[in-house]
């Protein structure tokens, strides 16, 4: 983030602070896209993740005092939404469901095929890649995406995740590895 866009929040956050609506409205236009797009990795539906995004907003109003301006606000922003998908993905309710990793988020780049055969197999292999990385657990599937299909550094996952650089880099690596397996044994063995 640039240091304009920095001091603009900051400003907002210090309203914010003394529960000025306008300025938290600033801030919701502002980050409320980028907070749904990345609930959408977590949440089987679009319904979800809106009613998700409202809830981290929520939160961000209820709990903006405790924000110290140690990371980007964004940042902060983001480590709420990932918690509270957290919460509503191993919530009774959502088993009930099983976690699917949302279309809208996680697109693989196939090449159109002019056979329907092949395109049809291409739908199902990339239906089954994602089926496999929504089965990874929490603590790999988290950096995964976020470095994989967020496109996001591994300093800002640390920052995301509240844990060590190295930590981050392993857990993707172990995610990585396990889908390559994953694709090695499943799909190349028909």
């Amino acid at each position: 983030m640039n240091n304009k866009n920095n001091n603009e929040d900051f400003y907002l956050i210090d309203k914010v602070k003394e529960r000025n609506q306008d300025a938290f409205k600033v801030l919701m236009i502002k980050y409320q896209p980028r907070v749904y797009s990345a609930l959408l990795g977590y949440v089987k539906s679009k319904e979800d993740a809106e009613d998700l995004t409202q809830q981290v907003f929520v939160r961000v109003w209820d709990k903006i005092d405790s924000f110290r301006g140690d990371s980007a606000f964004f940042t902060w922003v983001y480590r709420i939404a990932i918690n509270i998908a957290k919460n509503h993905v191993t919530s009774a309710t959502f088993k009930k469901d099983k976690l699917n990793i949302s279309d809208d988020v996680i697109n693989f780049d196939y090449p159109h095929f002019s056979s329907p055969e092949l395109s049809i197999e291409s739908s199902e292999t990339s239906l089954t890649i994602k089926n496999f990385i929504s089965t990874l657990p929490e603590i790999l599937k988290t950096p995964f995406i976020l470095r994989e299909y967020e496109g996001k550094s591994y300093e800002e996952i640390a920052n995301i995740i509240d844990c060590p650089l190295g930590t981050v880099r392993s857990r993707i690596f172990r995610a990585r590895e396990a889908t390559l397996s994953f694709i090695k044994e499943e799909l190349t063995n028909d």
